[in-house]
């Protein structure tokens, strides 16, 4: 049995967040712009998911399914919230902010941007880039008429890439859309690779200097916007207990 899936789209992209951290490092005096960019920012990530989607050719986006893993989700949320709680100005609070505390609220925006009705998930935690597209084999395996927007994003702020031990603050998203190689050719859909399943190792065997969960996915994005890439290419990433990986193969 052919255990491979086809991609037809992918894109990747920066989410510059330098604004947002600046914001929060100013304080009160800098509140409104914290709630302009904690809806921004959001935005920008769907705006990337759509790159993706048109990218398919595929004329029919509404039952596509979407799962999305981030190291860090909204957290950089709850520091805006945490920081106004302690110094006790509870009424500056935005509630149309904690529409955004959720870290499925980006998954949400993303379905609710691009009209997808299928299913939907999102996954947090290192390594949540490889489990977010282990999660969209297994949805294609059930279900292989109903293609799969799998991607990750990473609003890591000054606090948890310190914690995460990241070089500097990371924002970040990619995507990628999976289909059933049979639907992919009877659409006569462009495959521009095959992938092969997502499988556990070592987590030391899979540990890399980059803490994103968009790092693997934005790595499988540009390889298969170059040309003179190699034509396999294999992703890893490390959770806390286990490590991930899998091999594409570029075609054409």
């Amino acid at each position: 049995m052919d255990d491979t899936f086809a991609i037809t789209a992918a894109a990747s992209g920066e989410v510059d967040a330098a604004d947002l951290w600046r914001a929060l490092a100013d304080g009160a005096d800098a509140w409104r712009d914290v709630n302009k960019w904690t809806q921004e920012l959001p935005e920008r990530v769907a705006e990337l998911a759509g790159h993706a989607l048109d990218g398919t050719g595929d004329t029919e986006p509404g039952d596509i399914s979407c799962v999305i893993g981030s190291v860090y989700g909204s957290g950089h949320v709850a520091e805006t919230i945490r920081a106004r709680l302690d110094s006790g100005a509870r009424t500056s609070l935005a509630p149309e902010s904690f529409l955004y505390f959720n870290a499925h609220g980006v998954t949400s925006l993303i379905c609710l941007r691009h009209r997808l009705s299928g299913f939907c998930a999102t996954l947090l935690g290192s390594g949540a880039g490889l489990q977010a597209l282990a999660v969209a084999q297994r949805r294609l395996r059930t279900a292989p008429g109903t293609p799969v927007l799998c991607g990750a994003y990473d609003l890591l702020s000054p606090a948890a890439t310190r914690a995460l031990g990241g070089v500097r603050p990371a924002g970040w998203a990619a995507f990628v859309v999976l289909e059933s190689a049979e639907r992919a050719r009877r659409r006569g859909a462009r495959v521009l690779a095959r992938i092969g399943p997502v499988r556990t190792c070592a987590p030391t065997a899979a540990r890399t200097a980059d803490v994103r969960a968009s790092a693997p996915l934005a790595e499988l994005a540009a390889a298969l916007a170059d040309d003179t890439a190699a034509p396999a290419l294999t992703l890893t990433a490390a959770g806390s207990r286990h490590g991930y990986r899998c091999t594409a193969h570029k075609e054409g």
